[in-house]
């Protein structure tokens, strides 16, 4: 920072010209200053990055850790068997007036990663790739009353899950089986041919029968991060459990 002052001076009075010689005078901070402001705050965002990743991840219903790491890079538990850590990418992030970081999934017959590019009312991910179990549904929606063990290639260059819709991409996978999640002998299922795609109004992300190309299952994101999953007729007497068509509404 600098300060500047000036101050004039002359000699003879006004009449012989006073104010005609001008001096500078600057003033500098002293470096200790600078280098002590720029230490606190290096030391803030240190502490930011290095701030455990349970701050943003809660702990489960009983009170047992479901995150490690900190903020910076963590990993985070799911159901079954799964995790997903994440890694944020400070260039990006400054790049894409976001916050954007890598993460990947991981778990039984799942390893796959992608990018993430977060800001407040936008949640966009990039360059999904690699294998996903479809048990992963489970993990995420435990309600569903089936569960296949599938295993799904995942190639998807964007999905919105808030914000702006935006998809493109496919999500395949072979034949498998489902069972009823209360028990139940399983059933066999044809491999499913998932498509992303978005419109005006929401992502949309479906799949089909590969053999039949009739509609299973569906879901449909919101800008607003409401979700709207449905089993189409196609799916219905295909997955356990299913013996109509249904619909559940919730939010990301």
């Amino acid at each position: 920072m600098l300060k500047v002052w000036r101050t004039r001076e002359g000699e003879g009075g006004r009449a012989q010209g006073a104010f005609q010689f001008e001096r500078l005078t600057v003033k500098v901070t002293r470096w200790r200053v600078v280098l002590g402001g720029v230490a606190v705050g290096a030391y803030a965002l240190g502490l930011i990055a290095m701030a455990p990743a349970e701050i943003i991840v809660a702990k489960s219903s009983n009170g047992e850790r479901q995150a490690v790491g900190t903020i910076w890079a963590g990993e985070r538990a799911m159901p079954g068997g799964f995790g997903a850590s994440w890694t944020v990418m400070p260039l990006s992030s400054i790049a894409n007036l976001s916050g954007a970081l890598r993460f990947g999934l991981r778990g039984p017959d799942t390893d796959a990663t992608a990018k993430a590019l977060v800001r407040p009312g936008r949640v966009l991910v990039r360059d999904l790739e690699g294998t996903a179990s479809l048990r992963m549904l489970n993990a995420v929606a435990p309600a569903l009353p089936f569960a296949c063990s599938s295993v799904m290639r995942l190639d998807v260059s964007e999905l919105s899950l808030r914000g702006t819709p935006a998809g493109a991409g496919t999500m395949v996978s072979g034949p498998a089986d489902c069972a009823p999640t209360t028990g139940g002998p399983a059933t066999p299922i044809p491999g499913l041919n998932g498509t992303i795609s978005a419109d005006g109004a929401a992502t949309t992300v479906a799949f089909a029968r590969g053999d039949t190309a009739a509609e299973v299952m569906k879901a449909r994101v919101q800008a607003d991060g409401g979700l709207t999953a449905s089993v189409e007729p196609g799916g219905v007497g295909l997955l356990p459990g299913v013996g109509a068509p249904v619909s559940i509404e919730t939010s990301l």
